[in-house]
């Protein structure tokens, strides 16, 4: 039965940072994976290695972004479901995405090769440099059933709310490949390929654990019946239409992060190797700003199931003033931490020049890039898919002639300024659609 109206209560702004809190702890471990490769092999020494885990990682970035429609249509259809206080939607919102994540890992398995070369051919890194990234690409590919399936499920669990389950997930899968990646790498000397499969092994493994914990929520048996009653055609039709919309947003995004590395490696193995240390950080940034996101997506979701109007105006102004204070708070936090990360990262000292020379633009960022992923949790919750993917596009189309307009006139300085554009334009287009979403849900 549908929740009524004066029975949904906003949570509080307590309830809120409690619940953002653990969300942005358990998202920093997919880019705290790709740092934790950088920084065993940044302490090799070797610039080369370094790139090949920027292009390596590139090449995941783009592949797994396509999919993270799984993460984030699924969180609000499942946060959509709890509001209505329906248990047979909420085991389908989950299960539909996790069907679909089964499939698609096992398609990159079968297509790795061709997906390898037509990467390598697109980004066009130095030879030595490819050579090792095809061994990269080559070990972790392994996981993507498992990684895939993981999207759908930290997303199901986060649409229940149980973020600290899913910290405490995210936080066991980072350990495991910090442990991997310092005993393949460091002490048996595998290399880059060693990176890879220290990542395919923790991915797989957090995915194991997530199934585990799901079972503890909705019993096996729940599941099985369920299993049942997925295949209706038109609930499918309404998960890939939504999917649809995500994957172009969410591709042309990562085709934009994609392109910087291109544009990187066009000057030169070092300014590839300093944009790697700038982006893992960059990261790591995007992963503290996505808490009071997604905890408007669930949060707001739930007001939209139960058609509140007045309770979703309550969440998005909580989340958007603590959202704002944060993404302040994290500016001061990258000026401050340059000083201590680039020597942490890596021993060559011209290296750590050259990424210290951009690292101004880690401070800018926050405070733009908050608003862009702030707005993406709201719509993603309310599944207005569209909106974000026209804004996507026309703020792609903005952001392609401006890299390749800025780039040649200030060299890598131009690269992240087309990054702040980008940003900036995706922020400012989602805020305009703001109010014809409000006035849509209920009373």
């Amino acid at each position: 039965m549908m929740t009524s109206v004066s029975a949904y209560s906003p949570p509080g702004t307590r309830q809120l940072v409690g619940f953002a809190i653990p969300v942005m702890l358990a998202a920093l471990a997919t880019p705290l994976m790709g740092l934790v490769d950088t920084a065993v092999l940044g302490r090799t020494g070797s610039p080369v290695a370094l790139a090949a885990v920027a292009v390596g990682g590139s090449i995941f970035t783009v592949l797994y972004w396509c999919f993270s429609f799984l993460r984030f249509t699924t969180t609000g259809l499942v946060a959509q479901a709890a509001g209505q206080q329906s248990q047979r939607a909420v085991v389908l919102a989950g299960l539909r995405p996790m069907l679909a994540a089964l499939l698609g890992g096992l398609g990159l398995l079968l297509l790795q090769q061709p997906l390898s070369w037509l990467a390598l051919h697109l980004l066009a890194p130095p030879a030595e440099v490819a050579l090792l990234a095809r061994d990269y690409v080559a070990a972790r590919i392994w996981s993507a059933p498992f990684t895939l399936l993981s999207y759908a499920q930290f997303a199901w669990l986060l649409g229940l709310g149980k973020s600290r389950q899913v910290m405490v997930l995210q936080l066991l899968m980072n350990l495991l490949n910090a442990l991997l990646a310092v005993l393949l790498v460091s002490v048996l000397g595998w290399g880059v390929a060693g990176a890879g499969w220290a990542t395919a092994i923790a991915e797989a493994v957090g995915s194991l654990l997530a199934f585990r914990v799901m079972l503890r929520h909705v019993p096996w048996h729940h599941w099985q019946q369920a299993l049942s009653q997925a295949g209706g055609a038109a609930a499918w039709r309404q998960l890939f239409a939504a999917n649809i919309d995500i994957m172009i947003r969410t591709l042309l995004l990562t085709v934009a992060f994609a392109l910087m590395t291109r544009s990187g490696a066009q000057l030169g193995t070092l300014t590839l190797a300093a944009n790697q240390l700038l982006l893992q950080a960059f990261m790591v940034c995007v992963s503290l700003l996505d808490g009071f996101a997604v905890a408007a997506e669930v949060h707001g979701a739930h007001a939209i199931g139960a058609r509140n109007r007045a309770g979703l105006r309550v969440v998005v102004r909580r989340c958007a003033w603590l959202s704002l204070g944060w993404s302040s708070l994290l500016a001061l936090g990258m000026a401050l931490l340059g000083l201590v990360y680039l020597p942490w990262m890596t021993p060559d000292e011209q290296l750590q020049r050259l990424a210290a020379h951009y690292w101004p633009w880690l401070v800018i960022l926050p405070p733009v890039c908050i608003w862009a992923f702030f707005w993406d949790g709201v719509f993603m919750g309310a599944m207005r898919t569209a909106v974000l993917r026209n804004g996507m596009l026309l703020s792609f189309a903005v952001y392609l002639p401006a890299l390749q307009l800025l780039q040649p006139l200030l060299g890598n300085h131009g690269i992240w300024a087309a990054l702040l554009l980008l940003m900036a334009m995706r922020g400012i287009l989602l805020t305009l659609a703001w109010p014809r979403l409000r006035d849509s849900v209920g009373v």
